[in-house]
């Protein structure tokens, strides 16, 4: 029991000591880093990620912004999907649902 006690200590402590610091090295990737003054944190503007440019993410913008559905889309509604092919019939697709409900694929009174 002590043997085993003995082992399980210093790995628990191991165990707690990363996850503690895994919040660290999170913040690491900011600009803004932990600084223990008064102020709380300190800037490196050589930390900041510039991925993307402001060039591009505005030339994205403008492309969206071009989109026919992009007045509705920018207040919350989704993209529309688009139409591959011609549209079904109202027969064609009754007669898939009535095939799906007899097959079981899909919940229905009718069988």
């Amino acid at each position: 029991m002590l043997h085993r006690t003995l082992f399980l200590a210093p790995l628990s402590a191991a165990a707690l000591a990363a996850a503690a610091l895994v919040p660290l090295a999170a913040s690491a990737a900011g600009e803004y880093h932990f600084a223990p003054t008064e102020a709380g944190v300190e800037r490196y503007p050589d930390h900041l990620r510039q991925d993307p440019s402001r060039d591009k993410v505005v030339a994205e913008l403008e492309t969206a912004q071009k989109q026919p559905a992009w007045n509705a889309v920018s207040r919350g509604a989704p993209w529309p999907a688009s139409r591959a092919g011609q549209p079904a019939t109202r027969e064609a697709v009754e007669a898939e649902a009535i095939k799906a409900m007899r097959e079981g694929t899909i919940p229905s009174g009718e069988r």
